[in-house]
């Protein structure tokens, strides 16, 4: 597992000083653009967005794809996904934990039937007392487990996809 901790030194400090720059970033977190796009969608001149972007590249925040002999496409680093989405980590460890619990009280419930549907006594009249209510409660937390595993694989899967 990757570090997600950040140094900011003061090259970052002084890359996210500008709004126009953070705007930049922000726009870049969505899809790799180009210079014009960006200007088209800032609505700000070529020169200030090569400026900005001049600054962001130097301080590692976002890196240029040169796509064939024309285009360059500028992108996020991993290092200015982290600092846009600091808690992704933090989401994806709650929905594995929530999994992993579900899915033990799933177990100990569907236990807590069993062992209530043949006692060890048996109560009045030879007839066992089971409650359908650990049966119940059992299923439901075991498919609880399902959801909150499928979200939390695919949270990573998209962070691994991102970072390529």
């Amino acid at each position: 597992m990757t570090d997600d901790k950040i140094a900011l030194d003061k090259q970052i400090f002084s890359a996210l000083s500008s709004e126009t720059r953070i705007n930049i970033l922000k726009k870049l977190d969505s899809k790799r653009r180009t210079l014009k796009e960006l200007c088209d969608e800032l609505n700000l001149p070529k020169s200030t967005i090569r400026e900005n972007l001049t600054v962001l590249v130097e301080s590692d925040l976002v890196r240029k794809r040169n796509i064939g002999n024309k285009w360059v496409n500028y992108e996020p680093t991993e290092k200015g996904r982290r600092l846009l989405h600091p808690h992704e980590m933090t989401k994806i460890i709650l929905l594995l934990s929530s999994a992993a619990l579900s899915f033990i009280g799933g177990i100990i419930e569907i236990y807590l039937f069993i062992k209530s549907a043949f006692p060890e006594e048996v109560l009045e009249g030879g007839v066992p007392l089971y409650e359908p209510k650990y049966l119940i409660f059992g299923v439901i937390l075991l498919l609880l487990s399902v959801p909150f595993s499928y979200l939390a694989f695919r949270m990573r899967k998209v962070k691994k996809e991102t970072k390529k």
